[in-house]
């Protein structure tokens, strides 16, 4: 409750002020409010208002952090996998190699809509182009059993093996 007070309370002093938080802010304090950070609980919903304007705003890192937060669900805010795969698409289409892996991950297991597992290749072989280790291991995996609608190829699961341990050795810090 003290968390979604600070949230609301700092709304307000903008709003007094004449001025309207900006994207980049508003995603750091829908970040702020679902960590329990020196004692104050998380604050789902208050964190969902803050993404939400920052991802209005056009900023792929809020859409993608409300897509996490629909994925997994927390206290306040219910699990919605359609609502969870339309936000990690909106920040997948906007380059986030993160989100591109993880909207593979909803849609080549059929969460929040119908399985499609060539579009899942696609957004994993985009991720795996900015050396998101997890898309580079499945796009090996897929290679190696003959999976998102490709042939089995052993060369091919190699050397995604390999992009994949490399990539692992320059992880980016998250969105």
């Amino acid at each position: 409750m003290r968390a979604l007070r600070v949230g609301v309370l700092a709304t307000a002093l903008f709003a007094v002020a004449g001025c309207a938080p900006d994207a980049a802010s508003e995603l750091a304090r829908g970040k702020a409010l679902l960590s329990s950070v020196a004692g104050a609980p998380l604050d789902a919903r208050g964190a969902v208002v803050h993404l939400r304007a920052a991802a209005d705003r056009h900023l792929p890192a809020a859409a993608y952090h409300l897509g996490l937060l629909y994925r997994r669900g927390a206290a306040g805010v219910p699990i919605d996998l359609v609502a969870a795969r339309r936000w990690l698409g909106v920040a997948a289409a906007a380059e986030l190699p993160e989100a591109q892996f993880m909207l593979g991950q909803m849609l080549v297991a059929g969460e929040g809509g119908p399985l499609a597992p060539e579009q899942a290749r696609r957004w994993f072989e985009r991720a795996a182009e900015h050396e998101i280790a997890e898309a580079n291991f499945e796009l090996a995996m897929a290679y190696q059993h003959g999976g998102l609608g490709m042939p089995a190829d052993a060369e091919a699961a190699n050397r995604y093996l390999m992009e994949a341990e490399h990539a692992l050795k320059h992880r980016r810090p998250p969105p």
